[in-house]
């Protein structure tokens, strides 16, 4: 037979262990909701992020009414390009729907090569 004292640690790990979980869940839905609000109002977002590796990824940015794709790494960040207003359309109909959208892979190297068209 175990200790009474170990049962009752055991039985209060149970218990404060899953509350300690539920906690953490819901303060990260809180906290993710919170900044989705927070750079939904803003003149300038991160649309969507591709991680290259460890210290770079590529994204896509709006900026007021402009879509840019850009590569950052620890050494800054740079323009790949600009897109055109038929790319930018494209992409905010696929945000809209996003049954129509493909991975971001993808279109980000369709909208590279300039071949993202309409559907």
């Amino acid at each position: 037979p175990m200790p009474p004292n170990i049962v009752g640690q055991i039985i209060k790990l149970l218990i404060a262990l899953p509350l300690v979980i539920l906690l953490a869940y819901v303060s990260l839905r809180l906290t993710s909701k919170y900044f989705y609000f927070q750079n939904h109002n803003k003149k300038m977002q991160v649309i969507e992020r591709l991680s290259v590796n460890n210290k770079s990824s590529i994204c896509i940015v709006k900026i007021l009414d402009d879509y840019m794709v850009v590569g950052i790494s620890e050494n800054g960040f740079d323009l790949i390009k600009t897109l055109d207003d038929d790319e930018a359309e494209t992409l905010e109909m696929q945000y809209e729907d996003p049954s129509k959208s493909g991975s971001f892979t993808n279109n980000l190297k369709k909208l590279i090569k300039g071949k993202l068209k309409h559907d």
